[in-house]
């Protein structure tokens, strides 16, 4: 009989994962509400909002640093220990990411980007959030048991992914049509690294969504992990 996550995971560890998915949630639709109101050329409040990206990704740090703490100085298996500590490791990455597109966002004329370019930008931005998402509540239905629910959202966030690869990749040919209209020359490369950091942003959400299925498919199918 399948078993849930909070079968195996102390609840100390379940708390802190929750508080941890919840901050990094929080940091992903600030970046995303910050992005919006650049488009609505209120730069005022976006910084301002930015800002706040850095203090929500410190406080999800804080609760890492006390999941890993008691994962591993919990009884679980080794293995399973060794998973779950690369999902968290997975999640920190997604975090990383969006840390780094905040910071380039700041020093970046955004607005002189050309419209297409911008509207790339933005669709990589709302997959994010939307595979993070996605991520955070499979995570929770895993703690829940509901592992057919979990899959599906494991799934639909290998779909996202497939779809960032796409516009990441149209939005680098556009960076070459508007190769001309992009100035000065090093905004390109700027434009280039935040577009990368969102799409890395995407495919760590992907592989934190690999771990959720080993766990699923590999651990919580059996009755009792010794």
């Amino acid at each position: 009989m399948p078993i849930s996550l909070s079968d195996i995971m102390p609840e100390e560890a379940l708390e802190s994962l929750r508080e941890y998915l919840k901050n990094l949630i929080k940091s992903i639709d600030l970046f995303r509400k910050s992005l919006k109101l650049l488009n609505e050329v209120r730069v005022g409040e976006a910084r301002s909002l930015l800002a706040e990206v850095v203090k929500a990704r410190s406080e999800a740090n804080k609760s890492r640093l006390r999941l890993i703490e008691v994962i591993e100085n919990s009884r679980l298996e080794p293995s399973v220990k060794e998973d779950i500590l690369h999902f968290i490791k997975r999640l920190d990455a997604i975090s990383d990411n969006v840390k780094e597109a905040a910071r380039e966002l700041t020093i970046m004329p955004y607005l002189e980007i050309p419209s297409p370019i911008r509207d790339g930008l933005n669709r990589l931005a709302d997959m994010v959030l939307q595979a993070a998402s996605h991520v955070a509540e499979a995570t929770e239905r895993l703690i829940a048991g509901e592992h057919k629910r979990a899959l599906e959202l494991v799934n639909k966030v290998l779909e996202i992914e497939e779809e960032a690869d796409r516009v990441d990749v149209d939005n680098r040919g556009k960076l070459i049509v508007y190769a001309d209209v992009i100035k000065p020359s090093t905004l390109a490369i700027l434009i280039h690294d935040f577009n990368r950091d969102l799409e890395n942003a995407v495919d760590s959400c992907a592989e934190a969504a690999d771990y959720l299925h080993i766990l699923i498919t590999t651990w919580l199918q059996i009755e009792m992990i010794v």
